[in-house]
């Protein structure tokens, strides 16, 4: 139930913004989600005796945001920042360099994985009919996974990755695609009509296949440091990292599989 209500609270504001949002107020909604999402991941690498450097991997992250938002890019500047920022908070906090390269390679990690990856959202939502890419998205990426969920309960019997999540299964994934392939049917014939089929089931399959996979790289850090959860923030679903890691996979691939096929 908790679930269940999580979900009825949170996706009609998500949506709201999407659709009926400035480009900033999305900005705002994705720079917020990122930043909650490094938070979880800083407080994650810290039960592993690994610090890193939340404050500025938060500044660095809501610049790279910033650097997908803004036509200009910048990002070769962002780079260049990156590097001297993290070495100088090294040199202030720390004076052990053997620890050195896993702070600042841990942090940079972390600030590309959820930043980085979370800008193609901004992306996405510039592209033509952007909003309902990101709904098409959202229904192959959420039926996805609520039909990997109930079909690996149900049916799952064979391990899918039994060293990084023992609890998902080959069943599971399965139904995964499954649920997958009918939400991007559903926005194939909703309101996508304009793509073709063959294109349309492509770009879900790549999507589901790959937002699985983010699954998996999340489950990878959790193992590794000890949690079930990234947090407890979201009653019912853990945190926003545990939402939004299959998004953070999948955005960038339907925008270059976009940028390829469609432009």
């Amino acid at each position: 139930m908790a679930r269940v209500l999580s979900g009825v609270l949170f996706i009609p504001i998500v949506l709201g913004i999407v659709f009926y949002g400035s480009s900033w107020l999305f900005f705002a909604l994705v720079a917020g989600l990122a930043l909650t999402g490094l938070y979880e991941y800083f407080s994650m690498i810290d039960r592993v005796g690994v610090e890193g450097f939340p404050i500025v991997g938060g500044i660095l992250g809501l610049l790279l945001l910033l650097c997908f938002q803004l036509d200009e890019g910048y990002f070769l500047e962002w780079g260049g920042l990156a590097f001297l920022a993290l070495t100088f908070a090294w040199m202030v906090k720390e004076k052990n360099v053997k620890v050195a390269l896993d702070q600042i390679s841990y942090t940079l990690l972390g600030v590309l994985y959820v930043a980085g990856l979370s800008g193609y959202f901004l992306l996405i939502h510039r592209l033509q009919e952007g909003r309902h890419w990101l709904l098409f998205l959202f229904l192959v990426i959420w039926l996805g996974d609520t039909a990997a969920y109930y079909g690996g309960r149900k049916f799952g019997a064979r391990p899918l990755a039994p060293a990084i999540s023992p609890n998902k299964t080959i069943e599971g994934a399965i139904f995964g695609l499954l649920g997958s392939l009918a939400g991007g049917l559903i926005a194939l014939f909703w309101f996508l009509e304009g793509v073709s089929l063959f294109h349309g089931l492509l770009v879900t399959l790549i999507c589901g296949t790959i937002g699985q996979f983010g699954d998996l790289a999340e489950s990878l850090l959790k193992r590794n440091t000890g949690v079930k959860d990234s947090s407890g923030l979201i009653p019912g679903h853990g945190g926003v990292l545990d939402r939004i890691d299959s998004l953070l996979f999948a955005g960038p691939a339907l925008y270059i599989y976009y940028q390829l096929v469609f432009v």
